[in-house]
């Protein structure tokens, strides 16, 4: 456990809203969030780490965290799942402790109210499909289950800009300089995402290339960027079946 708090680092976004509420006497109420956010952060890692995955970092953002997780793309995507959801049971885990502490007379009622509102704003907040929230992780997996991975990605993008317009003109979250500031900071992640596309779906096909994956679905497509994350390929080449090692391995070739 001590090796994995030396990996939590606070998003200057993070340290701003922090010291506004400190500024403004709200001390009880950073508390209560950041307690809830890094409870839902080691959510994710406890399961990354039992499937083996590399946690590089724990990143505290205003709007929640993000664990970076270093690992192949090319992962069983039910444990993906897994790992996205973890952070949301292991947080409502932590509520219910909590909840039992206030019926027994071990916490107050007004901090038992703070970790209420802030834990139902939380779930609610992370389970919109919005890039990096854990909502989006998992219409991304499930997606990625039934269409090719490069159509399953961009679709994320777009259901996240989707997302943030239905969210801009709720009522869900108060039009405040904080929300503005974690809208900011999730469109900037979109961004970034959408700039990185290619190199994600290169490094998606490099692996195909590199290691041995075995699926027991196949599908015969004749465009590489329409691979599917969990099925293995044949390409119709000049009427021809070709199998996915042995076309990537002429791709790879004639490209370097």
């Amino acid at each position: 456990m001590k090796n994995i708090l030396t990996k939590i680092d606070f998003h200057y976004t993070y340290l701003i809203l922090a010291l506004g509420l400190v500024l403004t006497g709200h001390f009880s109420n950073l508390i209560v969030f950041t307690s809830l956010i890094i409870i839902h952060e080691l959510g994710h890692t406890i399961v990354a780490l039992y499937f083996k995955y590399k946690v590089e970092r724990i990143i505290i953002y205003p709007y929640g965290g993000l664990t970076k997780i270093d690992k192949r793309i090319n992962t069983n995507i039910n444990n993906d799942i897994l790992v996205a959801i973890s952070g949301l049971l292991v947080q409502s885990i932590y509520f219910i402790l909590v909840l039992f502490l206030y019926k027994n007379n071990v916490i107050r009622e007004y901090i038992y109210n703070l970790f209420y509102l802030y834990h139902k704003s939380m779930l609610i907040f992370n389970i919109i499909p919005i890039i990096p929230l854990d909502g989006s992780k998992i219409v991304n997996l499930i997606l990625s289950k039934y269409i090719n991975y490069n159509l399953a990605n961009k679709l994320t993008i777009v259901i996240s800009f989707i997302s943030i317009i239905i969210l801009l003109y709720s009522n869900l979250f108060d039009k405040n300089y904080s929300i503005i500031m974690i809208l900011g900071v999730l469109l900037n992640n979109i961004y970034k995402f959408y700039k990185e596309l290619s190199f994600i779906y290169n490094r998606f096909i490099l692996e195909r290339y590199l290691y041995n994956f075995n699926y027991k679905k196949y599908k015969v497509i004749n465009d590489k960027d329409k691979m599917y994350k969990n099925r293995m390929h044949y390409f119709m080449i000049n009427n021809k079946k070709v199998e996915e090692r042995a076309f990537l391995k002429r791709f790879f070739q004639k490209k370097y």
